[in-house]
């Protein structure tokens, strides 16, 4: 029976797994209601992914999540190993990393498979009491309005039906998302790079691959992938399927050729086919309905980037949401959701779709273009709520990554008060100034700032005599990050005579980084 009064919440979250979970969470971080809704009762038997880098996990280390995170994850040997079977000699081995050089991150990345990465973030979504999770209810129906968004949610299991008004509903519904199917929105992108059969098994290879096998293993005498996914010796075997009759033969057959090992004893746990596609969608929003995750991309397993852009998708719009609902920040912010995060997914399914393509070769690595670092923390995004300051583009094709504070970056991570805080860790709820000691000028202008147009701003002064350097400024510049971690402005030095002052630079900057008018400003 249809419930008479609708539930009212501010976000309707529909997708449980990463990217609606993290979305949960930094809602809830911002003081915002929501109300998450996953048609599953339980999590997929079947691994997923199982990668998360350096850039994610600074996120998760910001909401909390980190220590509980690294308590389970995998203790694997970063890195590649190409073998024709698994018993043969190695014939080549990458070591990728999900940071280009030691010291750019707090974080490195993690190895957990998804089912247990999930768990872990719905159990911190739950400690919210301003998250509200459901599992088991489905989105039935939804309709745009121009209040928001009204939609019929049912219980899987009774069949009841509850109406729900959000003022906003993000789609975290996966790569066949039928928020997506129903809005009209296209994929953009090759859809069909190749077949591949999944399978599921439990089997001690230690005596092949040792106590910390290596992150992944390319069977080049089949084409299969190899990944360790859960301590009690459990893994997957991806190997392309041609379709033919071979396919449909014994999965624990499949195992042991693909392996080479003819007497193995595996159990086998689940199998699926899947198909590997670099798309994106033609619009990454349309009126209150923002697409964030496999809704908004998909990506070749090549790298394991899809759980990580996911949360990317999360933390670029989970901020903008709360400013706009706490009045610090004009409606059209939310509109540089999709200018900033739709080019850096077209980006990514490029190169990870040219990775895959190498992924088998012996020789040269998958990531010929951008590195894997750079492909992590080194997108660079462009839209009205970022203050250019004339430089270079951040984010060419074939970088790697180079810290740098050029607007629209991530902002450097620098250890301070002897290596327990980083600046990472400064990048939170509100818009951050940054400062040497100097830099009293900018200070004064951003408290002016703060107050005329009512955004919060924390202001820290950097004593650590390497950042000015690091941050491309002089000791008497000063950055604008917001709190997704992304530059909003640089200012390298006092303003000269021919410059406009602090106060007008400053609230410019921070009228921009909100997208609100400041006729204040000279």
């Amino acid at each position: 029976m249809m419930q008479s009064d609708a539930v009212e919440v501010p976000v309707l979250i529909v997708g449980g797994g990463p990217a609606g979970l993290t979305a949960s969470l930094l809602l809830s971080r911002h003081g915002v209601e929501s109300l998450l809704v996953d048609k599953r009762v339980a999590t997929s038997p079947l691994p997923r992914a199982r990668g998360v880098h350096a850039r994610a996990m600074e996120i998760l280390r910001v909401c909390g999540v980190e220590p509980d995170l690294r308590a389970v994850e995998l203790p694997i040997t970063p890195g590649a190993c190409w073998q024709e079977r698994l018993t043969g000699p190695p014939l080549r081995e990458d070591v990728p990393g999900a940071t280009a050089e030691p010291g750019v991150s707090p974080c490195e990345g993690l190895s957990v498979s998804q089912d247990v990465f999930e768990s872990v973030l719905r159990e911190h979504a739950r400690g919210h009491t301003v998250a509200h999770l459901r599992a088991g209810a489905a989105l039935e129906s939804f309709e745009t309005t121009g209040a928001g968004v009204e939609a019929t949610l049912v219980d899987q299991a009774s069949g009841r039906r509850d109406r729900v008004r959000a003022r906003w509903m993000i789609a975290a519904d996966g790569a066949r998302s039928g928020i997506r199917r129903r809005l009209g929105i296209a994929m953009d992108g090759p859809d069909d790079l190749g077949r591949q059969h999944m399978i599921a098994f439990r089997a001690d290879l230690t005596g092949f691959t040792g106590d910390r096998p290596r992150g992944i293993y390319f069977l080049t005498g089949t084409g299969a992938a190899l990944i360790w996914t859960h301590p009690d010796h459990r893994w997957i075997i991806s190997v392309p399927d041609s379709g033919d009759a071979a396919a449909e033969r014994d999965p624990a057959t499949t195992v042991r050729d693909v392996l080479g090992v003819p007497d193995l004893e595996a159990e086998i746990l689940g199998s699926n086919r899947w198909t590997a596609a670099a798309q994106t969608a033609a619009h990454y929003a349309l009126g209150p309905v923002f697409l964030i995750g496999d809704a908004a991309h998909r990506f070749p397993p090549a790298g394991a980037t899809g759980v990580s852009a996911a949360m990317h998708d999360a933390h670029n719009l989970a901020w903008k949401i709360a400013a706009v609902l706490h009045a610090h920040a004009g409606e059209a912010l939310l509109d540089t959701y999709a200018e900033e995060r739709a080019p850096v997914g077209r980006r990514n399914a490029d190169e990870t779709g040219a990775a895959w393509s190498r992924v088998f070769g012996t020789t040269g690595a998958p990531f010929a273009g951008r590195s894997l670092a750079q492909i992590d923390m080194g997108y660079q995004y462009r839209s009205c709520a970022i203050t250019p300051d004339g430089g270079p583009d951040a984010d060419p094709p074939g970088a790697d990554y180079h810290p740098t504070a050029a607007p629209g970056r991530r902002a450097p991570h620098l250890w301070l008060d002897g290596g327990s805080v980083s600046t990472i860790d400064l990048f939170d709820r509100h818009v951050v100034l940054l400062t040497a000691a100097p830099g009293g000028l900018w200070r004064a202008a951003a408290e002016s700032a703060s107050r005329t147009l009512g955004v919060p701003v924390d202001s820290h002064v950097i004593r650590d005599p390497g950042w000015p350097a690091l941050y491309g400024v002089t000791p008497a510049g000063a950055v604008l990050v917001r709190p997704d971690g992304h530059v909003a402005w640089r200012g390298q030095a006092t303003p000269g005579p021919d410059e406009p002052g602090a106060q007008a630079q400053m609230l410019s900057a921070l009228a921009a980084a909100t997208v609100q008018a400041h006729s204040h400003a000279v």
